[in-house]
């Protein structure tokens, strides 16, 4: 099977030659990277299209710089094979990683095959993206292994996690909203949706580079935050216009609910804006987000000091 690999590029010279050699090192030869150039003013134009040169499966595209989405969607209209991949421009994937997935969608051709990958730091495998694996190999419909995974807080919503079909995007037209950062936290939960069958495999494939100069890296989160609370709108109308049972809205409401505290705390609010504050309240549906929301707005201090200790015990693991 041919794959075609999505790769954003905006001035990652120093981190572009290892994701490229990455593609070019794969065990499985049958694939087609789009190597998308969002205007890069650095030396990443030359170094991709050096493999361009040397290769006929890498294909270089320029455009003004536009953002992530904006890339990703020039390369979805690029698109002509089965399935694709998002692979960003300074990461890496395994080796074996489009041998494993033509592997298992020979076995299960389903819309969307998940897998797992490892957050690198430093140069050391920090842990797993997705740390509670639920019902492996299963094959599932998109909307219950959305809510299986929102209530085993396994959710992964990162796009380079995932094989998509071509004709799932396609008949759809299911691009990236253009200019939002965290696109992936809209793009994925809808994606889920338009899919008939989806399935996880608990295979490493894929190693995310946590870099300082990376965009969720930026020392500025005002724009990061922002964004964030402006999905959470966005799907807080999208889950009410599918026609949910009680419960199965409560399951991804909830989510909504304790998303919107995490990014109050990111963005440093005492008390969140009156805004987020309704939201917050509207959407804490079950035990877990009611209890979340008491201890935020009634002692958010020590709320806040709880979650960075919770958050660094993370980052030392």
């Amino acid at each position: 099977m041919i794959f075609d690999l999505i790769i954003p590029i905006y001035n990652l010279e120093g981190y572009l030659d290892d994701c490229l050699n990455s593609i070019l090192c794969q065990t499985h030869t049958d694939f087609c990277a789009l190597m998308i150039d969002d205007g890069s003013t650095d030396q990443s134009p030359l170094i991709a299209q050096a493999y361009a040169a040397r290769d006929p499966r890498f294909l270089y595209f320029r455009k003004e710089n536009g953002g992530l989405s904006d890339a990703r969607n020039l390369g979805l209209t690029k698109v002509t094979s089965d399935y694709l991949l998002f692979i960003d421009g300074d990461d890496r994937l395994h080796a074996d990683a489009l041998e494993t997935v033509d592997r298992e969608i020979g076995i299960h051709p389903v819309d969307i095959l998940e897998f797992n990958g490892w957050i690198v730091k430093n140069g050391q495998k920090i842990r797993p993206v997705n740390t509670r694996p639920l019902d492996v190999g299963i094959v599932k419909n998109g909307r219950d292994y959305l809510l299986d995974s929102v209530k085993n807080r396994s959710l992964t919503t990162q796009v380079w996690t995932k094989a998509v079909k071509s004709r799932l995007i396609f008949q759809h037209r299911h691009f990236f909203a253009k200019g939002l950062l965290h696109e992936d936290e809209l793009w994925t939960p809808r994606a889920y949706f338009l899919a008939d069958t989806v399935r996880y495999i608990d295979e490493h494939l894929y190693d995310y580079i946590q870099r300082e100069g990376s965009i969720t890296h930026q020392q500025d989160q005002s724009k990061n935050i922002r964004n964030k609370k402006e999905i959470f709108c966005q799907l807080e109308h999208y889950y009410k216009s599918l026609g949910f049972t009680g419960r199965q809205y409560r399951i991804l409401a909830s989510h909504l609910s304790r998303q919107m505290i995490e990014a109050c705390l990111l963005a440093g609010n005492e008390r969140p804006p009156i805004q987020d504050m309704r939201f917050i309240i509207r959407n804490a549906r079950d035990g877990r987000s009611i209890l979340k929301m008491l201890l935020y707005l009634t002692a958010p201090g020590p709320y806040r000091m709880l979650r960075k200790k919770l958050k660094k015990n993370e980052d030392d693991l």
